[in-house]
C-alpha cells in the first residue's frame, strides 16, 4: 500500500487494514477525488483494477499506467448480493455489472450492500443476459477455463444438484421485515424465527464500534437486506446496524454520530461522568459553581459533588469531540451563591467631654470643708464667710466679722478674694463644696448625664 495513503487521515485506516496494494499514481488520483471530510472505507478487486468504497459512493481506479478516477455516487445498485467462494458482490456501474471482492475490511460485502439497494429481478436497469455473460467471460478468463473442465464432472454431481434445487424450491421466499427503531436484542430474536444463515449486528455510525446482537440499550437504524426485499433466508445473511438508544440514527449508514446531550443537572459528578463516557463524550472539564474556577483535584475527590450547570445545554446535538463543561458544588452546599452579609456601619466616635470650670482662684491653698471661720493666711478655708481679710488667726463660732465680706470657694493664699461659682457649672471633684457668687452654699454633684456640676448644698 502506498505511503501516501497511510499519511492521509482519510485513507489511513484503509491503508492499514487492506492487503490490496495501490501504486503511488493511483494513490494520488484517489486522494484528489476524495472530499475533505470523505473517508475511504474499503478497497476491492475488480479484474485488473481496484474499486474504493468511500462515504459518498464508489471510486473506480482505471488504467494502471495513467490512472483515472470514475465516481459512482450512492446509493449503489446491487445486482447480486454476496455469493461464491470469494464472497463477491455484483454492482451495476455505468450499465455494466462489476464484481467486487477481496476486501479485508469488508470481507462479506456488507458495507457495499448497506450503501445500496437490490435491483428487483424485473427492473429495466438490469443488463441483458447476453451482456452479463459476455462481460463475465471477458473479465474472468481463468474461470472460463475452469468452467470447461467443470462440465466434465457435471453429470457426477447431477443427483446432488437436483436435491439442492428441490430443497431451494421447497423454501418459500421471505419479504424481509422492517426492524428499524426496534431494540437490537429484540430484533435479533425476531429475525431468528427465520432460517437465516447468520444474523449479525454492526455499528450504524462512522465509529464502527463492536456490537453483539445480544447487546441491550441499542436500537436498529439500518438493515441488510432492506425492508420488504424478497429473499430466501437460508441462502443469505441478515445484518442489523444499530446505535445506542441515547443517540439519534445517523442520516446515512456509517455517517457521523448524532449524540443528544443528556440533562445532567442535579446528578452526582461520578454518575454524570459515567453517562458521558457511555456516549463517547470523554472531553469533560469541571468548574466550581460559585467561583467559576477550574477544579483540578480529579474526579475521585469530586465524586459526590452535584452538577449545577452544564454546557452544552440538554437536548443539544453534539459530536464525540465536543468539550463538555460541568459546574459542580459540594454535597451540602446550594448551587446558588449566597449573598454576602452587609458590613456593620461604624459607630460614631464619642464627642470630647467638656472640661469643668471652677471660676477664678487665687493663692495656693486647697479648699476645705469647714462651716465658719476657716483658717486663712495660706491655710485651708472651709468655704465659710469671713469678715474681711485676716492675718493668720481664724474667728471661731461661725460668726461674721466686720468689714466687707468675700467668697472663698477654693484655695486662698494670704490675702485677697475670688468670685464664687454658679449653679450648673461643671465641677471637680465630686463632693467638693463652695459658695456661689451670690453667697449660697454649693456642692459638686454627679449628674445623670455622667458630668459633675455645682448644685445647692442643702447639708
Amino acid at each position: 500500500m502506498s505511503d501516501l495513503l497511510a499519511m492521509d487521515r482519510r485513507t489511513a485506516r484503509a491503508a492499514a487494514g487492506e492487503s490490496i496494494s495501490l501504486s503511488d499514481e493511483q494513490a494520488k488520483v484517489l486522494l484528489g477525488e476524495l472530499g475533505p471530510q470523505e473517508d475511504a472505507l474499503a478497497i476491492y478487486h475488480n479484474g485488473w483494477g481496484c474499486v474504493v468504497l468511500a462515504r459518498d459512493g464508489l471510486i473506480l481506479l482505471r488504467n494502471l499506467l495513467k490512472p483515472i478516477a470514475i465516481r459512482v455516487p450512492a446509493p449503489l445498485r446491487i445486482l447480486r448480493r454476496t455469493y461464491g467462494m470469494s464472497d463477491s458482490v455484483d454492482v451495476l456501474v455505468l450499465g455494466h455489472p462489476y464484481k467486487l471482492w477481496g476486501s479485508k475490511l469488508d470481507p462479506k460485502g456488507e458495507l457495499l450492500m448497506a450503501m445500496g439497494e437490490i435491483l428487483p429481478p424485473g427492473s429495466p436497469l438490469r443488463p441483458g443476459r447476453g451482456i452479463r455473460l459476455s462481460t463475465w467471460m471477458s473479465r474472468h478468463p481463468v474461470f472460463m477455463a475452469a468452467a470447461v473442465f467443470g462440465v466434465l464432472f457435471a453429470v457426477l454431481g447431477q443427483g446432488s444438484s437436483e436435491k439442492e434445487v428441490v430443497a431451494q424450491k421447497s423454501e418459500p421466499a421471505l419479504a424481509v421485515p422492517d426492524f428499524k427503531g426496534t431494540p437490537l436484542a429484540i430484533a435479533a430474536v425476531s429475525a431468528g424465527r427465520h432460517p437465516w444463515q447468520t444474523v449479525s449486528a454492526a455499528d450504524a455510525s462512522s465509529d464502527q464500534r463492536p456490537v453483539k446482537t445480544t447487546a441491550s440499550g441499542w436500537q436498529v437504524c439500518f438493515q441488510s437486506p432492506s425492508h420488504e426485499e424478497t429473499v430466501r433466508p437460508s441462502a443469505g445473511t441478515l445484518t442489523l446496524y444499530a446505535v445506542p438508544k441515547q443517540e439519534e440514527c445517523p442520516t446515512r449508514l456509517h455517517g457521523p454520530r448524532r449524540i443528544v446531550m443528556p440533562d445532567l443537572v442535579g446528578e452526582q459528578a461520578d454518575d454524570a461522568s459515567r453517562v458521558l463516557g457511555d456516549l463517547g463524550l470523554e472531553h469533560v472539564i469541571y468548574f466550581h459553581a460559585h467561583t467559576g474556577k477550574r477544579l483540578y483535584d480529579g474526579l475521585q475527590d469530586l465524586a459526590d459533588w452535584q452538577v449545577c450547570r452544564q454546557q452544552p445545554e440538554p437536548d443539544t446535538e453534539v459530536s464525540t469531540g465536543t468539550q463538555i463543561d460541568l459546574w459542580l458544588i459540594g454535597p451540602s452546599d446550594p448551587c446558588t451563591k449566597p449573598k454576602p452579609k452587609p458590613k456593620p456601619e461604624p459607630k460614631p466616635e464619642p464627642k470630647p467631654r467638656p472640661q469643668p470650670s471652677y471660676g477664678t482662684s487665687s493663692g495656693g491653698g486647697s479648699t476645705g470643708s469647714s462651716d465658719n471661720g476657716g483658717s486663712s493666711g495660706g491655710g485651708t478655708t472651709g468655704g465659710s464667710n469671713s469678715g474681711g481679710s485676716s492675718g493668720g488667726s481664724s474667728a471661731g463660732g461661725g460668726s461674721t466679722s466686720g468689714g466687707s465680706s468675700g467668697n472663698s470657694g477654693g484655695s486662698t493664699g494670704g490675702t485677697g478674694s475670688r468670685p464664687g461659682v454658679q449653679f450648673g457649672q461643671y465641677c471637680s471633684p465630686v463632693g467638693a463644696v463652695t459658695t456661689t457668687t451670690d453667697g449660697r452654699p454649693a456642692k459638686c454633684f454627679m449628674g445623670k448625664d455622667g458630668n459633675a456640676r455645682w448644685g445647692y448644698n442643702s447639708g
